[in-house]
């Protein structure tokens, strides 16, 4: 005759601790990562001590929730061949002579920053969801305008010294119907804009969603960045290649899709012309006319000769890459006179033809799992929105080094590491 014996649940008495202290780090993490996001999206660049030392202890905290699932390996997998490319070519570029602070921050922006990022978001994405991550960025976007409405306040009020906190030797130009203005939270709106005018459906309630785009269009048309400005047509066309092959909208008609979604974003760009044209001097046909000429000149005269030593080198080396912390004859940061704003040409210059291929791979696939989601209407409003602000901020990487700050490379990681969570056989055939 034998015994069964049955294991018991431990008594209530003995439960709660852990629960606790999951809950515990749940919280600390989530408080953590909203005070980092607070600090990278809203005010980039203005506190970098503060910013770094919340990336650090988001990470630390992002820990206890990790799961190493397929998704996560395949990610780490392609970084690791990265910080191989980025490896190298630092020794590479120790041979040419650069310097050791060139090369400290190419490690920490390369290898240690973009590592974090994708902790603190494989943890965004596990205790918040993507659902809720979103609502998160809706209001960051309303505090991110209302700096821009207290930038301009403050400048024009009180001059240059009152918001040197936002940006160091700030400077708005008002003339003959244009508007700029020298903002960090610029990069952000970036990939806000692309992502919210590509995917409105995401704000829930209607008030709201009108308002936030009008709010996100006017600090667009008014910040003089042409990337910042062609973030909105980006986004809204990418969105609408999309709307048609997304999870929700492919049983709805097209009439249903414009009384919901596109009627709001019309009603909001005329709102916003009639604001510009009735209360302010800003010209819309000069605000245009602008980044016209700013486009047709390959991003301005700088950008031009910055492009032609970036060329030069290229040919100098062969396409075989001259090393991380390595510039050309063209120097457009004294302090730091490896760093150009033409990120793509001036990572192909410095680790080759090959090693911007390994960098650009993670992006590259993300792109094709994306396609491969709208080809078969799977994708999901929210991982269209990250997806379109993605391309929006990538394609500003081809004038500014967002992707190099890290309090911005939330902008790259973030989209990928909630693909990658969400779909971990991301590499592999999709099943039919």
């Amino acid at each position: 005759m034998t015994t069964r014996h049955t294991m018991q649940p431990a008594p209530p008495s003995q439960l709660p601790m852990v629960n606790m202290y999951r809950l515990t780090v749940r919280h600390l993490f989530l408080g953590s990562a909203f005070v980092l996001l607070l600090l990278a999206v809203v005010i980039p660049n203005s506190l970098p001590v503060p910013t770094a030392a919340m990336i650090g202890l988001s990470c630390l905290l992002s820990f206890p929730a990790m799961r190493m699932g397929q998704g996560l390996r395949n990610l780490l997998t392609l970084y690791l061949y990265s910080v191989i490319v980025t490896i190298i070519y630092m020794v590479v570029g120790g041979l040419h002579h650069a310097t050791m602070v060139a090369q400290a921050q190419v490690a920490a922006v390369y290898i240690l920053s973009p590592l974090a990022w994708v902790f603190i978001a494989d943890g965004l994405c596990r205790y918040l969801g993507v659902e809720r991550l979103i609502d998160w960025f809706i209001g960051l976007s309303i505090l991110c305008c209302a700096s821009v409405a207290v930038f301009f306040y403050l400048f024009l009020t009180r001059g240059a010294a009152a918001v040197s906190f936002f940006f160091e030797g700030a400077n708005v130009n008002l003339a003959e119907g244009f508007s700029g203005a020298t903002m960090h939270v610029y990069g952000s709106m970036i990939f806000l804009c692309g992502g919210f005018f590509s995917s409105p459906e995401v704000i829930k309630h209607r008030s709201l969603r009108f308002s936030l785009l009008a709010m996100l269009l006017i600090c667009a048309l008014t910040s003089g960045r042409s990337a910042l400005i062609l973030s909105v047509p980006s986004g809204f066309v990418l969105g609408w290649l999309f709307s048609s092959r997304t999870v929700g909208h492919a049983k709805t008609s097209v009439m249903t899709r414009t009384v919901r979604y596109g009627i709001p974003v019309a009603i909001a760009i005329v709102a916003v012309l009639f604001i510009l044209q009735s209360y302010t001097k800003i010209s819309l046909s000069v605000v245009l006319n602008t980044v016209t000429n700013k486009l047709a000149s390959g991003g301005g005269f700088e950008r031009s000769q910055m492009a032609r030593s970036l060329y030069a080198g290229i040919l100098d080396n062969g396409g075989l890459g001259s090393g991380h912390g390595v510039g050309v004859d063209y120097v457009s940061d004294p302090i730091h006179p490896w760093r150009y704003e033409l990120v793509w040409l001036a990572t192909l210059y410095r680790v080759g033809l090959l090693g911007t291929i390994i960098y650009v791979l993670p992006f590259f696939l993300y792109t094709a799992w994306v396609i491969k989601l709208a080809i078969s209407c799977r994708l999901t409003s929210q991982h269209k929105f990250m997806f379109c602000g993605f391309v929006c901020a990538f394609l500003g990487t081809n004038t500014n080094p967002y992707i190099e700050a890290f309090s911005l490379q939330w902008m790259y990681v973030i989209p990928l590491v909630a693909m990658f969570v969400d779909y971990p056989m991301i590499l592999k055939r999709m099943p039919k």
